[in-house]
């Protein structure tokens, strides 16, 4: 069991996809990336199954992640614009909200 952990660790669920959304200043979403639904204004479903392994987000202007797993963060993370923002090692997150700091702030989000 522990391997399997640690291949899923290096390579992510086996399954994968990508998903484009844009906000407006103060605007949020939520990415689900364990349960599966219908994407609506508010929510983007990935439909991995699985936590994300892996996750990737491209954005144009400033924004931030303001919850984990529908835990509030007590300092929000960042996304900066300059390169793309990635976590691909020990993280296991079934959800994640973002917030657009600015208006028309574009998304491209990736996870596996």
């Amino acid at each position: 069991m522990g391997f399997q952990k640690e291949l899923k660790a290096h390579f992510g669920s086996g399954r994968r996809n990508n998903i484009g959304f844009t906000l407006n200043a103060g605007g949020t979403m939520i990415l689900n990336f364990k349960v599966t639904g219908t994407d609506t204004a508010t929510n983007k479903y990935f439909n991995l199954r699985n936590e994300a392994m892996k996750v990737q987000i491209r954005n144009n202007v400033l924004a931030t992640i303001t919850e984990i797993n529908g835990v509030a963060l007590k300092t929000p993370i960042t996304l900066g614009t300059a390169t793309a923002n990635v976590w691909s090692s020990g993280i296991e997150w079934s959800s994640i909200k973002v917030e657009a700091d600015q208006d028309d702030t574009s998304f491209e989000v990736y996870a596996s």
